[in-house]
């Protein structure tokens, strides 16, 4: 059998798109608020998925987990010991959900994770790049509520919600002891509604009005300088359009005398979008080897699609560019000698499916692994810049004049 994959055939490997990387700084418990119009659209996308009994979507996880979960050894235990443990404890879907989300605990894998209704809906949606809402994406740990991320012209945005703020009452209502789907169910309203946001905020306790409107949520933006150079931030690699609005840019900026993609905070996305994008930048390369739960290895290949005018390229990265951003930042290194300046990147080498369960449920399932073609393994160390810069001087990008100095200096030798 040939184990080498040409890009035309990543989709079929890929299972289409439920197959991706998810890492929303680094914590899979990463939510998007969005309106509840949008989440009846879903609702109705998957009530024809028949309903069936909490015990029975408990053996069906398990099952699952069992013959696609990466390591054979599932963390060196016997999983059978899982199948009847539960099996009179469970009379509901909550049920099941503190059964399975226990059992899949024991893989000792944090983005193994079973999903009720409500978190799965609002995943389908992170994925479509589809968001209304208050604009603000938050993770929930230890009991605290905590914004990871405000959405570029967003009302939250305008109402100064920051990344760091910690949400202490919705609607005056205490959230530290409320589960994910109660928090995503009281900050959902219909648009032009507004959801009442009692923050902490550095040192101050502000309470905000914000409305739920349509938000814009771009997945890249580019400018060129005055000097001719081409800034491409990438934020993401979620959305439909990914592939198609980066080959575009690429043509765009082919004229500059050297590209900066700025990867900083791009929390990965999409497996196939990663892989068709990087493939508009090399010429018959290897983008991306992965491997399977039995250990084979899969080469993923560039086509004969190359957009990308050879210049140089810098990339910068910081400890939140993960998976397929750096999937994206390592290929283009290993490849055509992209210069990486910044951070070490976050250090996620797994891939997971998206699987649709019943009841409206779904499960998050790690089934494979990547490795960047020089052969490393960025496990839990990242990908290693070739200029180490931490950017925290207030007011200044350091890291950018950095890379805007690289290019100029390239352009003289």
């Amino acid at each position: 059998m040939n184990n080498n994959i040409k890009l035309k055939e990543i989709l079929i490997y890929s299972l289409l798109s439920f197959v991706v990387i998810i890492v929303l700084y680094g914590y899979i418990n990463s939510h998007i608020v969005i309106n509840g119009d949008i989440t009846d659209k879903y609702i109705k996308k998957f009530i024809s998925i028949q309903n069936i009994s909490p015990q029975r979507l408990y053996i069906n996880v398990w099952r699952m987990t069992r013959n696609l979960y990466v390591d054979e050894t599932l963390n060196n235990q016997d999983w059978n010991r899982w199948r009847n443990r539960y099996r009179k404890q469970i009379k509901t879907t909550e049920d099941a959900a503190v059964a399975i989300n226990t059992m899949l605990a024991s893989l000792n894998d944090p983005y193994t994770k079973f999903l009720q209704s409500a978190a799965f809906l609002q995943q389908q949606i992170i994925l479509d790049s589809k968001i209304t809402g208050i604009g603000i994406l938050f993770n929930k740990s230890d009991n605290n509520i905590t914004v990871s991320q405000v959405i570029k012209d967003s009302p939250a945005k305008k109402e100064n919600i920051i990344e760091g703020d910690t949400i202490l009452k919705i609607n005056g209502e205490d959230v530290k002891n409320l589960e994910v789907d109660e928090i995503i169910e009281k900050l959902e309203k219909n648009t032009d509604e507004n959801v009442e946001l009692t923050i902490q905020h550095g040192d101050s306790v502000v309470t905000k009005q914000i409305k739920n409107t349509d938000i814009p949520f771009e997945t890249m933006q580019y400018i060129i300088t005055e000097d001719n150079i081409g800034i491409i931030k990438l934020s993401n690699v979620m959305g439909e359009k990914a592939e198609e609005d980066f080959k575009r840019i690429l043509k765009d900026t082919n004229n500059t005398k050297g590209i900066i993609l700025d990867l900083r905070n791009n929390y990965g996305g999409i497996l196939a979008n990663a892989v068709v994008m990087t493939n508009y930048m090399l010429k018959d390369q290897e983008i991306v080897s992965i491997k399977s739960r039995i250990n084979k290895k899969y080469r993923i290949y560039s086509a004969d699609e190359k957009v990308f005018k050879d210049k140089p390229i810098v990339i910068i990265v910081n400890k939140r560019t993960a998976s397929a951003a750096e999937i994206i930042a390592g290929s283009l290194r290993d490849n055509i000698n992209a210069i990486i300046i910044g951070e070490n990147s976050f250090g996620k080498n797994s891939i997971q499916h998206i699987i649709p369960m019943h009841n409206g449920t779904g499960l998050i399932l790690t089934t494979d692994k990547y490795i960047l073609p020089n052969g490393e393994d960025i496990y839990q160390k990242g990908i290693t810049p070739d200029i180490k810069i931490t950017d925290k001087k207030i007011g200044t990008d350091i890291q950018m004049e950095k890379a805007k100095e690289i290019i100029n200096r390239e352009n003289k030798i």
